[in-house]
């Protein structure tokens, strides 16, 4: 119960700096708006990937004790080194898509805020039960895998 108490305050103030920082961004983009939890990003592999390592990093931040894990944000480290190339040019191409890596950054703040928000509407018990599952099989995967993964709805939408 203590350790799900001090996720949840954990949480609630990377919220309340990262919303206070967006505050103070120049102006509002309207894409930007629309663009509250992972699960609204386009589906293209690059928005897969930008997607799949927003929620990921968040269930290993916030999960792992509900998980008995005390390795899970770890294992999300391990899966970033390991995929660093396609996280990086997913990030670039969304980058490019949006003008600018200030544009993405301000976006990837606003999903990160939302699958957050999301975490808390559901509960961390609820959240972390959901997210179980999906969490390992991402951070087991390799650099194929992970292209293969992120491939599937766009060879869907074909």
């Amino acid at each position: 119960m203590k350790t799900s108490f001090k996720s949840s305050v954990s949480l609630c103030g990377i919220l309340l700096c990262s919303a206070l920082l967006a505050g103070c961004a120049e102006t509002s983009d309207p894409v930007l708006e629309t663009a509250k939890t992972p699960l609204m990003l386009g589906e293209t592999p690059a928005d897969k990937v930008v997607s799949l390592q927003t929620r990921t990093m968040l269930a290993g931040l916030a999960c792992g004790p509900a998980w008995g894990d005390p390795q899970a944000f770890a294992r999300y480290a391990s899966f970033t080194v390991r995929n660093a190339a396609i996280l990086r040019s997913s990030q670039r191409e969304l980058a490019d898509r949006m003008g600018s890596m200030a544009e993405f950054d301000q976006m990837h703040t606003r999903i990160s805020n939302g699958e957050s928000m999301r975490m808390l509407r559901m509960g961390n018990a609820n959240y972390c039960a959901l997210m179980r599952e999906p969490f390992y099989v991402a951070v087991a995967m390799d650099p194929e895998g992970l292209t293969r993964e992120s491939q599937v709805a766009q060879i869907s939408q074909r």
